[in-house]
């Protein structure tokens, strides 16, 4: 064992002052605030917990409204004459139509998204106070929400925390230049800084998974020295648990571990009892909620399933029920093999572009002298397999950072074994005095294909945050807070839902509740039938660039359905208003019963030009059950 000594303090002070000046670059100077709508989404949940109303959502998905409605004793699909017919029933009975203890669209308890970076964020909201919207409203020049900045600063410090863990886990496993060159690549990685300023969960992910190897390797070192290895193996559990508490996708990682245990450690398929019996009782609150708000154990995140089957994950949320989600039976499995085989396409990429990272599936044809080592690799194998399983069912497998997407936990582990794979072949040349200059060149080659991109870039992103440090620049398009969180918010009433392409935005920036657009207005009627009983109604609709954004005609009228031409009106609008503005949403007969709501002339408010326009429903009173 390497234990840490004052000969590997300097490299770790550079790893220290490195780590902090690069993070406090993207932090400061690169930061646009948050671009993807998981983070947005986490933190307006937080901000609900923030307030003491718990795991309450601002984002109300159309299959779980549906499916709490009729929990509650209310079924959406029948006409109002029936639902009234029912009502007076029950009234009879001295009972109410609806139990309110089951389904309240004004305090939606979320069933989506895993608890732990949401409760974590919601105790930092907490003390900081945004959990009072007033206070952190945007009334000044700035285009960055500064609340943004706090859930990314969560993010950030868990970066540093897992590059300063790793350190410290691989200086054990290998030895100083294998740790020293790993939080290099992860320091220097346009990916992990990515992560580490998006506001997701995985680098808190990161940081847990990293223990999780640690106390694994431990385990394993144990067993070799014949001592006791049960309790690492528990801390190990504790770990990927947290994990999977953090994002649901851990699961996958976490059932490659149980396996691993069982056979690993003799007697076999013991020792993955006290794993599975930890994970048990970490899930266990979580799935109760789950079951007792949604008659399921995984809740309203058993339809991400289908982001790997149909590439976008609110098909399936904008659904009324899970019979109606475009996805044939017979085209499941040959969806999930292409989705495993793109896994391995993006591999590369999705590691962060790290060379010596791809070395370690050679890595697992050498045997590495000491025991615990080479079988860590092993486990870290039996966890990243159904790990990609995983993420070819809960990822569309497109570039960019998901919250689906965790090859990232194993690129520090593969590239420390790939590396060690390399010097080690290195290592038997006959030519001492080459050894040393190949190793240096080996890895010098690999950090600055690494970096290079960020080097090049630095100087760059330094100049325009200094530039734009009063101001700062949105992550427009589709987001633009300013307009959001000041002119949607004055422009709204509270107890009206607003319906949106960008819901996860409306419910941060504008802390209103929003649902997604369906495809068919039926379904909007369904919809708003349910939030008659609670006193609400959909009081105005908002299109943003998130609905054309890098968008094909084809896929725009896929995803949207009859909404079609009142997601594109902007486009055309914008084409058009130098001469004669057509207004394609008046002309659309699918969506004539909104547009005598929505489309008067006095509706439209261009919060954002053509490209972000508010369609209020000027009518002064709320439809009555």
């Amino acid at each position: 064992m390497n234990e840490p000594s004052s000969a590997s303090r300097t490299p770790f002070i550079i790893i220290l002052i490195l780590l902090l000046a690069i993070t406090g670059v993207q932090y400061f100077f690169n930061f646009n605030g948050l671009g993807t709508d998981a983070a947005m989404d986490h933190a307006q949940i937080a901000r609900n917990v923030a307030r003491g109303q718990g795991m309450t959502t601002n984002w109300l998905r159309p299959i779980q409204m549906v499916s709490g409605s009729t929990r509650a004793g209310l079924n959406p699909f029948l006409s109002d004459a029936q639902i009234h017919e029912q009502e007076a029933i029950r009234a009879g009975q001295g009972e109410t139509l609806v139990d309110p203890e089951k389904f309240n669209p004004y305090a939606l308890r979320d069933t989506r998204n895993a608890p732990l970076n949401i409760l974590t964020e919601a105790a930092v909201f907490r003390m900081a106070g945004v959990h009072k919207f007033d206070l952190w409203s945007m009334t000044g020049s700035s285009m960055i929400y500064l609340p943004d900045r706090i859930v990314v600063g969560i993010s950030c410090m868990f970066f540093i925390l897992s590059v300063l863990s790793c350190y410290y886990i691989l200086l054990r496993m290998f030895d100083v230049t294998i740790a020293c060159f790993t939080c290099l690549t992860m320091i220097l990685s346009n990916l992990f800084l990515q992560y580490a300023t998006s506001g997701l969960p995985q680098m808190m992910m990161l940081f847990f998974f990293a223990w999780g190897i640690h106390f694994l390797y431990t385990a394993l070192q144990n067993k070799e020295e014949n001592r006791a290895f049960l309790w690492p193996l528990i801390g190990s559990s504790i770990c990927f648990s947290c994990v999977c508490l953090t994002g649901w996708i851990g699961l996958w990682p976490m059932a490659g571990f149980l396996i691993f245990a069982g056979i690993r450690f003799k007697p076999h398929g013991l020792y993955c009892i006290p794993g599975l019996i930890t994970l048990l009782l970490f899930l266990a609150y979580p799935i109760y909620i789950n079951r007792s708000l949604s008659g399921g154990f995984f809740g309203t995140a058993y339809y991400t399933i289908f982001t790997g089957l149909t590439g976008n994950e609110e098909i399936a949320m904008n659904a009324l029920v899970s019979g109606s989600i475009p996805i044939a039976a017979q085209k499941v499995v040959t969806s999930v093999i292409n989705n495993i085989l793109t896994q391995g396409d993006l591999l590369y990429e999705n590691l962060g572009n790290l060379p010596l990272a791809m070395v370690f599936l050679l890595a697992l044809l050498h045997k590495f002298k000491r025991p615990e080592v080479n079988q860590s690799k092993w486990g870290i194998f039996a966890m990243w397999v159904p790990a990609v399983i995983g993420m070819a069912i809960y990822t569309s497998n497109k570039t960019g950072i998901s919250l689906g997407q965790i090859q990232i936990l194993f690129a520090p582990f593969f590239t420390a074994y790939g590396t060690a794979f390399v010097l080690n072949l290195i290592a038997r040349h006959s030519n001492k005095e080459l050894i040393s200059i190949l190793r240096g060149g080996v890895l010098l080659l690999s950090l600055l294909i690494t970096s290079l991109p960020l080097l090049l870039n630095l100087p760059h992103i330094v100049r325009v945050g200094i530039l734009t440090a009063g101001r700062g620049i949105p992550a427009w398009p589709p987001y633009y807070p300013l307009g959001l969180n000041r002119d949607l918010r004055t422009q709204t009433a509270e107890k009206d839902f607003i319906l949106t392409d960008q819901p996860s935005a409306v419910g941060w920036y504008a802390d209103r509740k929003a649902i997604g657009i369906p495809k068919m207005v039926e379904q909007f009627m369904v919809l708003e039938r349910i939030l008659k009983f609670h006193g609400g109604k959909v009081g105005s609709i908002l299109v943003t660039p998130s609905s054309t954004s890098k968008m094909n005609l084809r896929t725009i009228s896929s995803s949207y359905g009859e909404f079609t031409p009142l997601v594109l009106e902007g486009t055309v609008l914008f084409q058009t208003k130098d001469k004669n503005p057509v207004y394609i949403f008046d002309h659309s007969r699918a969506l004539a019963p909104l547009a005598q709501r929505f489309g008067t002339p006095d509706s439209r408010q261009f919060i954002q030009g053509a490209e972000m326009i508010l369609y209020k429903d000027l009518q002064k009173t709320a439809p009555q059950p």
